[in-house]
């Protein structure tokens, strides 16, 4: 066989596109917010309100939702706040300094 007859050689003359990938620089981390008690206070309120979601408390503030869910969780543990129960939702959004 020779070069004229090989297909393969027929495919290698067509044209081709090649398409250029580039990477971008990964973010830096983030350096670490120090938020007041009285914040932290605020925004564990919030997402204990009646309707109030942690993800979407959380994003609103630039904050990482864990981190949210352990303040709710250490506010609950020190007794700081108490879960919600019936009749007592007048005293939702009561929160103690962290």
């Amino acid at each position: 066989m020779n070069h004229a007859e090989n297909p393969v050689s027929d495919s290698m003359s067509h044209h081709r596109t090649f398409e250029i990938l580039t990477a971008e620089p990964v973010p830096s981390r983030r350096k670490p917010r120090h938020r007041s008690d009285e914040e932290k206070a605020r925004l564990v309120a919030e997402a204990f309100s009646p309707g109030g979601n942690v993800s979407a408390v959380a994003r609103s503030e630039g904050l990482d939702p864990s981190q949210l869910y352990a303040w709710r969780r250490k506010a609950l543990s020190s007794g700081m706040v108490a879960p919600l129960t019936e009749g007592a939702s007048e005293q939702a959004g009561e929160v103690h300094a962290l």
